[in-house]
């Protein structure tokens, strides 16, 4: 049985003769391997994830480092946190307002 293996994929090797392992060495192989974790979350979870994806190319991860966020235990890591944000939307007209009746009282005199 091993005999006619061999023989079987001897065309297949560079060098034409009997190959002991029966390997085909003209073509190339590439396995690509995902590092990655399996958790087990509950239909809603699922559903809950599954509704804050924003495309077909987002993943759970992805999904996951959006929206879980852990706790800052310091001022420097809670600096590190806001460096990562993007800048707020700010509304200009509202901004120049603010700026404007600054330090005016509230209702009262004006």
């Amino acid at each position: 049985m091993a005999k006619s293996l061999t023989t079987k994929y001897a065309k297949y090797t560079k060098s034409g003769r009997d190959s002991a392992e029966g390997i085909d060495t003209l073509s190339e192989f590439v396995h690509v391997s995902c590092m990655g974790k399996t958790i087990t979350i509950d239909d809603e979870a699922y559903d809950l994830l599954s509704s804050l994806k924003q495309g077909k190319r987002d993943s759970f991860s992805q999904v996951i480092h959006r929206n879980v966020h852990r706790k800052a235990n310091t001022c420097g890591e809670l600096e590190a946190i806001y460096d990562k944000l993007p800048p707020p939307e700010i509304d200009v007209e509202m901004a120049e307002r603010y700026l404007k009746e600054r330090g005016r009282r509230s209702g009262g005199r004006k």
